[in-house]
């Protein structure tokens, strides 16, 4: 197969126009006429644009599968419209069935559970857009064993009335509590939630460790049958990985990391910050910082790189100075995710880590408004792509679907658009190579990401500046989603 335009190489900045694409590898790249007459026979496929294949590098497939089949809630910021809609859904389901939903984010945290009245016949379950917040009714409180003597766990809150009673809104590691008790996904939410990447024309996605553990099992298992959509770098949960071995799973599936909360999130108030938010607080650490060095390092140790989530400005700093003392055992990128909100301060401390950022700008869309709302004054903090990407490290794009969706389009559009401040803002080349280049350096995966003779053909095709299809495993597949 010849595909015949413009050939973004992701190589030193280099154009081509053209290249030949037999089986599963690149053999040719060159100009257009040159490789039309040295293959006459291939198939020509002709297009604006030709890309290395665009990579997704930070989703949870389980539940981007999961939240296809549940009440989608996004936009919601009233719990009265939230709470309309799981009235529809009660009368839809038979009564003790479990209401799931995600994608509402409050400005206040609600103290009348509306759900009650809702559906008191289901137990409900509400994440959040960010899913560092649960909304629940009573009888998911009853069903998750919850009370008035039930304790705050570590890391987590159970919001309460003046009398002690919970009132259904749970922070953090407390969701934990319910999400025990809910109905299981299983293999076919994983297949799911990776077949809708694929469909979106993603080769490769980056599993970022929010599953449990047991859903590496799923993978290894379409890895086996050679029944994987694309290719997958799987980071394990902190704590769940010492009887793992780290590497890859054939040719698709590369287990690789082990993924660390250093904070929360905007939207619940629990990014860790150095400034109060309006109401005082200033957000929650998670893993502590120990924690994630001393484990860190064992994780290093034994042959996999580490994933550390880190959106406030306290936990982002924190996690640089865990990085700065690990950076001597690291074989392959550290990597800082999400990175939302940096101090200027903190800039000088990224450059010369063996690190890479693995950034949402598609968030910009939504947190922009929270970003005014909660960090007054301090808006230039936030969604720093020019600031990150000229610190010399790999930088990375991703959705962090469920919590938005795997779009590429509004992700690009975030990052070149009028979105965010002009300083702050990417050109089109850039972004595009942070969804491929990029996220193939942050995997610690140089052979990928790039159009060169002998790499994977694992391709994107553009048109008017859209994905259109990709190629992949020789095969030449339209974008359906």
């Amino acid at each position: 197969m010849l595909l015949v335009g413009d050939v973004w190489t992701m190589h030193r900045g280099r154009r081509a126009g053209a290249v030949y694409v037999d089986g599963e590898r690149i053999r040719d790249v060159g100009e257009a006429e040159t490789l039309r007459a040295r293959y006459p026979g291939a198939r020509v496929v002709r297009a604006e644009r030709i890309t290395p294949g665009v990579a997704d590098a930070h989703v949870h497939p389980l539940y981007w599968g999961q939240a296809l089949a549940e009440l989608d809630l996004t936009g919601l910021k009233d719990p009265r419209a939230v709470a309309e809609r799981v009235v529809q859904r009660a009368r839809a389901v038979p009564p003790g069935t479990w209401i799931r939903g995600r994608g509402y984010l409050f400005d206040a945290y609600p103290t009348e559970n509306l759900l009650d009245r809702a559906a008191p016949a289901h137990p409900v379950c509400l994440l959040s857009r960010d899913h560092h917040a649960a909304w629940v009714n009573a009888k998911a409180l009853e069903a998750s064993g919850i009370t008035a003597q039930t304790p705050d766990p570590p890391g987590g809150r159970i919001l309460r009335d003046a009398h002690g009673r919970p009132t259904g809104y749970l922070l953090e590691r407390a969701v934990a509590l319910v999400l025990a008790h809910l109905p299981e996904p299983g293999p076919e939410e994983l297949e799911r939630g990776l077949q809708d990447l694929a469909r979106r024309g993603y080769t490769a996605a980056h599993a970022m460790a929010y599953e449990p553990a047991r859903v590496l099992e799923w993978a290894e298992a379409l890895a086996a049958r050679g029944a994987l959509p694309l290719r997958l770098w799987w980071a394990l949960p902190r704590g769940e990985w010492r009887t793992v071995r780290p590497g890859w799973r054939g040719e698709d599936l590369e287990v690789a990391a082990v993924k660390f909360f250093a904070d929360g999130a905007l939207g619940s108030r629990t990014a860790w910050m150095h400034a109060p938010y309006p109401d005082g607080s200033t957000g929650m650490p998670l893993d502590s910082l120990e924690q994630i060095r001393e484990e860190g390092r064992a994780a290093l140790e034994a042959g996999f790189t580490l994933a550390v989530h880190a959106i406030g400005t306290r936990a982002v700093e924190g996690v640089l100075e865990v990085f700065h003392a690990l950076a001597p055992l690291a074989h392959r990128p550290l990597r800082l995710e999400h990175v939302q909100h940096v101090r200027d301060a903190a800039l000088p401390r990224f450059s010369g880590l063996p690190a890479a950022l693995s950034l949402q700008p598609i968030h910009a869309h939504a947190d922009l408004e929270l970003v005014r709302r909660h960090t007054p004054g301090r808006e230039h903090e936030a969604f720093r792509l020019r600031s990150l990407w000229r610190t010399g490290l790999a930088v990375a794009f991703g959705s962090d679907a469920p919590v938005a969706p795997p779009d590429l389009a509004a992700g690009l559009e975030a990052a070149v658009g009028g979105v965010l401040p002009a300083s702050e803002r990417l050109t089109e080349a850039e972004a595009v190579y942070a969804f491929t280049r990029g996220a193939a350096l942050a995997a610690g995966w140089p052979e990928y990401g790039v159009i060169l003779p002998g790499a994977r053909a694992d391709l994107g095709v553009w048109e008017a500046g859209r994905l259109v299809a990709r190629v992949w495993r020789g095969r030449l597949e339209p974008v359906l989603a």
